[in-house]
């Protein structure tokens, strides 16, 4: 822990990418820099775990940005370590695979002649109602989706996936999700692209991406030594259970912190301003602990976690032959199947190969605390009945887990987010950034350059300013990317 009495220009609650990023634009400016984690390792989201020489990541993590000055950071960082891949994802349904994003010609080959029509007949009923209603409610994502692609591919591919992985229904949930992570329109779309007649598009279509040689984690791993070598403070296994503000500025000047898996006293440190990116029900709890109408808003702020079941094969790949596949199939109680080898070589032994599969849970049930032995085999008996059978080749599994995920989009999420916002705004030293921080699904590099961005307005001693974070785009485009990659 740290010594009573400590003082530090900055502090920075959570060591994921955008903590991390934070702290690195500080120290450059010469600002002394604590960085307070909860768990014992850092990288949060952007971690790699490692066993027996097989590495799974917290995820699908890559770099994509139209950032230049971003990559040229992170090249710099790793070297030769950060190496220029080719991304393949599929849709699996009924043991059939789909190209993701959708491709018009392979729906056509592949769905019976009766399905093909009803799609075909459902999309053009939603263009005319378009035309006829073109202000139309599509506030859930089940309106967003059937407005743009119609009911029957609705049904077959994004109601059922959507609900296993939300444990919601879609009409409770809200279309900013679809909006952000569904990067197709609609099939008038496709087909343009497949004629070669448009161009670009949002980030998810991007098929190039850079990726560290050892896992996603390897980039942070290797970040947190070079700020440690710039005198970078890190505090691991604590958290941050009280905030002191001066009553005539309202600014924060010390920060209670807490152990976490050790019985050591509680330590008040000194701070000219904090970063956090802590679930921000949390911060709001630590900014107004006493507000019982805040308390209500941060309960209705939920966030999905998901169980990685990390499987070791025997025997050499690919399994797959893609980066990852969605697994829209009801007959799987997961969400994706990744193959790290496709990322990476080094991400299992030579010869050898591996899975992680992608599990949503709540972390009240039982199937958080199911031992790996039956989890994996329970969920490989699934993985076989749609043809994806390696029992015979499994040397073993074990998991990884993420509390806070995803955040979950609710319809009316938004105003709880935006009280617990108003919350946090009149302390003008205190940002919060990040996908927890924010309550805003965003990428790696999104939430980099959010920490960048908190940093910079703190060393030129500016406010906070929430909607000025809030502001940074989640999408480069394919052209944007190429940019980049050079």
């Amino acid at each position: 822990m740290l010594p009573r009495d400590s003082q530090f220009d900055l502090v920075v609650l959570g060591a994921g990418p955008s903590g991390l990023a934070a702290a690195w634009e500080a120290s450059l400016a010469g600002r002394s820099v604590c960085v307070i984690e909860r768990e014992r390792s850092l990288g949060g989201l952007c971690a790699t775990v490692e066993r027996d020489g097989y590495r799974f990541d917290l995820g699908g993590h890559r770099i994509i940005s139209k950032r230049a000055t971003l990559v040229d950071r992170l090249r710099a960082l790793m070297g030769d370590e950060l190496e220029e891949r080719s991304r393949k994802s599929e849709i699996l349904l009924d043991g059939v695979r789909y190209r993701y994003p959708l491709v018009a010609r392979e729906l056509a080959s592949k769905l019976s002649p009766s399905l093909a029509a009803r799609a075909t007949r459902d999309y053009l009923f939603e263009r005319a109602l378009d035309l006829a209603r073109p202000r139309r409610d599509d506030r859930t994502f089940r309106q967003w989706v059937e407005r743009r692609f119609g009911r029957t591919l609705y049904e077959l591919f994004f109601g059922p996936y959507t609900e296993k992985l939300w444990g919601l229904s879609a009409d409770e949930l809200s279309s900013d999700w679809a909006s952000q992570r569904i990067s197709l329109l609609n099939l008038a779309d496709v087909g343009l692209r497949l004629a070669g007649l448009r161009r670009g598009g949002a980030r998810t279509y991007a098929r190039r991406y850079l990726y560290p040689r050892n896992g996603i984690g390897a980039l942070f791993e290797r970040l947190a030594r070079e700020l440690a070598s710039r005198g970078v403070v890190f505090v691991t296994g604590a958290r941050a259970s009280a905030l002191a503000r001066d009553p005539d500025t309202n600014r924060v000047t010390t920060v209670r912190v807490e152990a976490i898996y050790a019985s050591e006293p509680a330590r008040d440190v000194r701070c000219g301003a904090i970063v956090s990116t802590v679930p921000l029900a949390q911060l709001a709890a630590l900014a107004a602990p006493s507000d019982r109408a805040l308390d209500a808003h941060a309960r209705a702020l939920e966030h999905r976690a998901m169980r990685f079941v990390n499987v070791m094969l025997d025997g050499p790949g690919p399994v797959l032959g893609a980066t990852w596949v969605y697994a829209a199939d009801a007959r799987l109680s997961i969400t994706r199947i990744q193959e790290p080898a496709e990322r990476s070589p080094s991400m299992t032994p030579e010869q050898r190969a591996s899975l992680m599969l992608e599990l949503p849970v709540d972390p009240d049930t039982d199937a958080w605390r199911e031992p790996d032995e039956t989890l994996a085999a329970r969920l490989l008996d699934e993985l076989a009945s749609v043809g994806i059978d390696v029992r015979s080749r499994v040397r073993g599994a074990f998991s990884s887990f993420a509390r806070y995920a995803y955040p979950v989009y609710r319809v009316g999420y938004e105003r709880h987010r935006d009280a617990l916002f108003a919350a946090i705004s009149p302390i003008d030293n205190l940002w919060t950034i990040g996908r927890q921080g924010l309550f805003r699904y965003v990428f790696m590099d999104t939430a980099m350059e959010m920490g960048f961005a908190a940093a910079r307005a703190f060393i030129e001693g500016r406010r906070a300013d929430t909607g000025a974070l809030f502001a940074i785009d989640n999408n480069p485009t394919p052209h944007e990317v190429a940019s980049v990659l050079r």
